[in-house]
């Protein structure tokens, strides 16, 4: 029996109140964990002796290093995931993601070019690696776009993922030749293909915040609309609705927000695709309450892969794109195999 307004509201308050707390929880293990480990009760006096500014003590001071990072961490984990929950939306597809259908990747060849090609000057604060990895993920987006047909009645599933797939294909090949023109960057430049938060803080998330907060404040403006897309495009072009220019601007956005992730933290892959389908667990399909689901599930997911990378095989940090491709690609298969069960029947 269908739940009623007012009861899928308190099942909703809480689901937000149960995610938050796993959210918050994250926070204080990824703060906590590292070189020197600190329990929780030691973060939490940390976080209270910053806020209140108490005198510094060795606990505090270790929390105020490892802050900044988390405050990235958790930005960017909300920021993939929502745009993912953006995507799956307008694709119609549960499988699209940013870094499967190419955004990611597109911003991390814009990112590396600028940065092998020594792009130095900075227009309004902007630094060129995050105006050319806006690009890149833009471009990308919206040339699967053209090549899956997402601006005609249908795209079905499998010509999104063959585009995705030819896509991220083309820009390592691209790439592989950037590197080898220059390889002095080539430390760096593995740095945007594997994703990772080593050396970035409080600077870095100032450069991008505005970019993933424009993002996501446009998802949530859309999510009437990408209720509507989901319902089918003819449903929507008898409300007025026009989905193909629906899918531009509001995937123009989503574009944004990755692009923006990815400048600050390279191309970390599948936090777009798990975190959104974890929130429909919980809050159902409707985009009002799934794209700032999704976007707690995010930060809550990255929080923990970045903890994990910097200490699993410490003081050697592993990229956080391996870590949560290790937890992604499992399930992506899971989900093509599931699709392939469920269409055979």
């Amino acid at each position: 029996m269908p739940l009623s307004s007012r009861a899928r509201a308190r099942k909703n308050a809480a689901a937000f109140a149960l995610i938050s707390a796993c959210a918050g929880l994250a926070f204080v293990l990824s703060v906590g964990m590292g070189a020197v480990a600190l329990s929780p009760l030691e973060v939490l006096d940390g976080l209270y002796g910053i806020a209140s500014g108490r005198e510094a003590e060795p606990a505090q001071l270790i929390v105020g290093l490892r802050l900044t990072r988390a405050l990235l961490a958790a930005a960017v984990g909300a920021s993939l995931a929502s745009a993912g929950a953006v995507l799956q939306g307008l694709f119609r597809n549960p499988l699209a993601d940013p870094y499967v259908i190419g955004s990611s990747s597109g911003a991390a060849l814009g990112a590396v070019l600028a940065m092998t090609f020594g792009a130095q000057a900075s227009v309004g604060g902007f630094s060129p690696i995050g105006g050319a990895a806006f690009i890149g993920g833009l471009g990308a987006t919206f040339l699967v776009y053209l090549i899956a047909g997402a601006s005609r009645i249908r795209s079905d599933a499998a010509s999104l993922l063959l585009a995705g797939s030819a896509l991220s294909s083309l820009i390592s090949a691209c790439v592989s030749i950037v590197l080898a023109l220059k390889d002095k960057d080539l430390h760096q430049a593995w740095f945007w293909l594997l994703g990772g938060f080593s050396g970035r803080g409080l600077p870095q998330l100032g450069a991008a915040a505005p970019g993933m907060l424009l993002g996501f404040v446009a998802a949530l403006a859309a999510s009437r609309v990408l209720d509507l897309l989901a319902a089918g495009d003819e449903e929507a072009r008898s409300l007025g609705l026009s989905p193909v220019a629906a899918r531009l601007v509001i995937g123009g956005f989503a574009a944004l927000s990755v692009s923006a992730s990815v400048s600050v933290a390279g191309a970390i892959g599948f936090v777009g695709l798990v975190s959104p389908h974890l929130a429909r667990r919980f809050v159902g399909p409707a985009h009002r309450a799934l794209i700032p689901a999704s976007a707690i599930i995010g930060a809550a997911m990255l929080l923990l892969s970045d903890a994990v990378s910097r200490t699993l095989f410490a003081p050697v940090e592993m990229p956080v794109g391996a870590v949560t491709a290790l937890i992604g690609a499992p399930f992506f298969l899971y989900k093509i195999a599931r699709r392939g069960l469920e269409s055979a029947r």
